[in-house]
């Protein structure tokens, strides 16, 4: 555009330098002129045109050094856009949480910014907000709602990242979507199918859970076991599956309390729930000893505790102590409503 100008501007001044010098100087012309040490010779011309050959050729040469300088500023400004859409999309890309490779970055003016966010990671609180007019408006006000904990509709453009977090969110409002996930298999990180088959064995038919057995935890398994023999949502299993269920997973000690609780607000009968932990005693008694006190404890058999622990155990613990303590109280103070969970925990 510049250029343009310039070139225009030149054109015209050199014409109405010559006209001027036409007009009002001199209108004769120049003599022949013989070029040293050649055979060629310079015709002769109005004196007008001869005044204005320096000062064309050196409007040629300004033309050609302008052109060339800007034919470098040209490429660098399409090495800055180039660079400025790979920072663009990579911004992009870390948002949705999307793993791309590293993009190499040439000009000066984003290089230093760009190898800077290589190795940086957004992170949307919940409460931003975008002038409607930014270009990432949209993106950045998905994220702020999904951080919120709301469900909003995510669709593929946006990623497999924020997808699973708004899936999240979804299992906490809404149960039945668990299988959708768990169907939706190979996307999202292992967490979200080991809780959504979890949130599935809340609310689906066992034959339904049993397609899904590969992300069997032992949150599904407690899941699993407050359901059974329920009158509203229950589920029915002999003791071989309950046994078989049990032995898929591995417990810790406090895993094996919290067993002991989910049993007790369950449906499973009475001598189910001992019979169950007399199976875990066989092959961790350490560990499942505590569970099968609590579980005896909530069922009132006192003296059978007091008796086992005489007659069986030969080690002696803090907890074991506790308990041998809430044997006494009740069976000195029956009437007093021990809160069984303040002597083992």
């Amino acid at each position: 555009m510049y250029i343009r100008r310039y070139f225009t501007g030149a054109i015209l001044l050199l014409t109405f330098i010559g006209w001027a010098v036409f007009t009002f100087v001199t209108q004769s012309l120049t003599p022949d002129l013989d070029i040293a040490f050649t055979d060629y010779y310079i015709p002769s011309m109005p004196a007008a045109i001869a005044v204005l050959i320096p000062a064309f050729i050196l409007l040629v040469l300004t033309l050609g050094h302008m052109i060339f300088y800007a034919l470098i500023e040209y490429f660098r400004n399409l090495n800055r856009n180039s660079d400025f859409e790979k920072l663009e999309e990579a911004i992009r890309m870390n948002l949705k949480g999307k793993i791309i490779d590293k993009p190499q970055y040439t000009s000066s003016l984003y290089k230093d910014i760009g190898e800077l966010f290589n190795v940086s990671k957004i992170e949307i609180s919940p409460d931003t907000n975008l002038d409607k007019s930014n270009k990432f408006h949209d993106l950045v006000k998905a994220i702020s709602l999904i951080k919120k904990g709301e469900v909003i509709q995510v669709d593929s453009s946006m990623g497999y990242y924020l997808k699973e977090l708004n899936y999240w969110n979804a299992l906490k409002q809404d149960p039945n979507i668990a299988e959708q996930i768990l169907m939706e298999r190979g996307f999202y990180n292992d967490e979200l199918y080991i809780e959504a088959f979890a949130v599935l064995c809340k609310v689906n038919t066992y034959s339904t859970i049993e397609r899904y057995m590969r992300w069997f935890s032992i949150k599904a398994l407690f899941n699993i076991l407050a359901r059974i023999d329920d009158e509203e949502n229950g589920l029915t299993l002999d003791q071989e599956d309950i046994f078989d269920l049990i032995d898929s997973v591995k417990f810790t000690r406090k895993d094996y309390l919290k067993l002991a609780k989910v049993l007790q607000n369950s449906s499973i009968n009475p001598d189910l729930r001992l019979d169950i932990f007399k199976h875990l005693l066989e092959k961790d008694f350490e560990n499942a000893l505590e569970g099968y006190l609590y579980t005896m404890l909530d069922l009132e058999m006192v003296s059978e505790v007091e008796n086992y622990i005489n007659e069986k155990i030969d080690v002696e613990n803090q907890t074991l102590d506790n308990i041998k303590a809430y044997t006494i109280l009740k069976k000195e103070h029956s009437e007093i409503n021990l809160d069984l969970d303040f002597f083992i925990r």
